[in-house]
């Protein structure tokens, strides 16, 4: 007799680097009734900070799902109560004021979480304004945990945090969840198996510091980058084969093929308002309503300008995504859609591969600004990118008008050669002659790369040299 023993791997996700967000809720736990806001775009990791929370209590997770009607969502509300408390038939919760009225009086330790809480806006406003009320009205013994959240920043802010809004210094605490750091995320691919500092660079490149996008890559037992590009994006089952467009549609309907233009416009460095225009044949009178939407509501795009220029005068703004797989997606898929969707991944991938290098210099630069930060920004109050109109760049700027100094960095995602080092710092100098407002200060030139040849004798002539791993341990 043969027997086949199938062996299959177990997967343990673990629930990673949200130590203090769980103090706080168990400290407003234990102090009911309590209130709490969390919000945060997309995939970040509220509803796993929700469910790690309740894990061990009693809890009832409710989902606000904007196909529904109000009268359908709330005979869901009204099955899920039930079931959770054993109540008998005769008590009614499937009206919103009924609801509402419930657990703002019940007198029995409950942690309730309702998911995407601003789609009541769209569902079924006056949802909001009775929540008001009835927690206005709730009464002392009242032991109710209530967590709302959701990830459109913009509305929930309209929400909670505006003079005006319905629900403005209701909630006892408003957390804006976001995403790892870089250094947290390269801690939490330590703890998955992935030590190579080049494969931890690589997939975040791809993912930053989104959690779910780690999730995807633990499930479905990816080895690598390469393997992460094959697994989860080019191949017919890929989880992540429609995520962008998934997201615009569900936020934006009909409208969101405009969204997607966007989006890959400016992650083909297409940055100022004039060029977005031109690509996407959207006149730039008719795009800051986009621009709100991609900004405040979905938080994949943000504005810059120049350091040390004025915000509300500024004309040299720029818009940028930060979120890397949505930069991804608009590079490497949007533009050939068609081959993506008929499953022709083989030159999809080689597009990748060749010109990965090149397309990673600005998330790259983006990484370092976040790793300095921390350190220079005590010496030089102002600091980030300086440009002009010109089309000169200085990756990073550091000015203190106080102290009469300035600090100009430039960073290459590459391994340099001295000679090539000092070119580039050279470069650097004679740009800084162009930044108003510094002349006559104290300044110090420097370079970040991934490796420098020579640094020593740069250091010796008086440059400033990073290499990466003094910045990433």
């Amino acid at each position: 007799m043969i027997i086949n023993i199938i062996i299959t791997k177990i997967i343990i996700m673990q629930f990673y680097n949200r130590q203090k967000e769980l103090k706080l809720m168990e400290l407003l736990d234990q102090g009911k009734p309590s209130f709490f806001v969390i919000t945060g775009k997309r995939r970040v990791g509220k509803t796993e900070l929700i469910k790690q929370f309740t894990r061990n209590r009693k809890a009832l997770y409710l989902f606000v799902d904007s196909n529904k009607s109000i009268n359908i969502l709330m005979d869901e509300f009204d099955r899920l109560l039930k079931e959770k408390l054993d109540l008998p038939d005769y008590i009614k919760v499937d009206e919103p004021e009924n609801f509402l009225k419930f657990i703002t009086s019940y007198d029995r330790d409950l942690v309730i979480a309702i998911d995407e809480f601003q789609r009541f806006q769209k569902v079924y406003p006056s949802f909001i304004t009775q929540l008001q009320r009835y927690w206005d009205m709730k009464p002392d013994n009242c032991r109710i945990f209530l967590i709302v959240s959701g990830s459109s920043i913009g509305m929930i802010r309209k929400i909670f945090i505006e003079e005006q809004a319905p629900l403005f210094k209701r909630a006892d605490n408003i957390l804006t969840i976001k995403p790892f750091t870089v250094l947290e995320t390269f801690e939490m691919l330590d703890g998955m198996g992935i030590k190579n500092p080049e494969e931890k660079l690589n997939l975040y490149f791809l993912f930053g510091g989104t959690v779910y996008y780690y999730r995807l890559f633990e499930k479905y037992q990816c080895t690598g980058f390469d393997d992460a590009l094959e697994k989860l994006i080019f191949s017919e089952f890929a989880p992540l084969k429609n995520e962008v467009r998934e997201i615009l549609i569900e936020e934006f309907g009909k409208e969101h093929s405009t969204y997607y233009e966007i989006i890959s416009a400016i992650s083909q460095g297409r940055c100022s308002m004039s060029e977005i225009s031109d690509m996407t044949h959207v006149s730039s009178s008719s795009l800051s309503p986009y621009f709100y939407d991609l900004i405040d509501l979905l938080g994949v795009v943000e504005h810059r300008i120049p350091v040390m220029d004025n915000p509300e005068k500024s004309k040299r703004g720029r818009y940028f995504l930060k979120d890397n797989f949505f930069r991804f997606y608009g590079r490497f898929i949007y533009p050939m859609y068609s081959r993506y969707m008929a499953g022709n991944y083989s030159p999809m991938l080689e597009k990748v591969r060749k010109e990965w290098q090149s397309y990673t210099g600005k998330i790259f630069e983006d990484i370092v600004h976040e790793l300095l930060v921390e350190k220079m920004i005590s010496d030089y109050p102002e600091l980030g990118s300086w440009w002009n109109r010109k089309g000169d760049e200085i990756d990073i700027l550091g000015v203190d008008h106080r102290g009469r100094k300035s600090l100009a960095i430039e960073v290459k995602n590459k391994e340099l050669a001295e000679n090539e080092a000092r070119e580039i710092l050279e470069l650097t100098l004679d740009k800084t002659k162009l930044v108003k407002g510094i002349s006559g200060q104290k300044l110090k030139v420097g370079i970040v790369a991934q490796k420098v040849k020579g640094r020593k004798n740069l250091e010796d002539d008086g440059f400033l040299v990073w290499e990466l791993e003094e910045l990433i341990p």
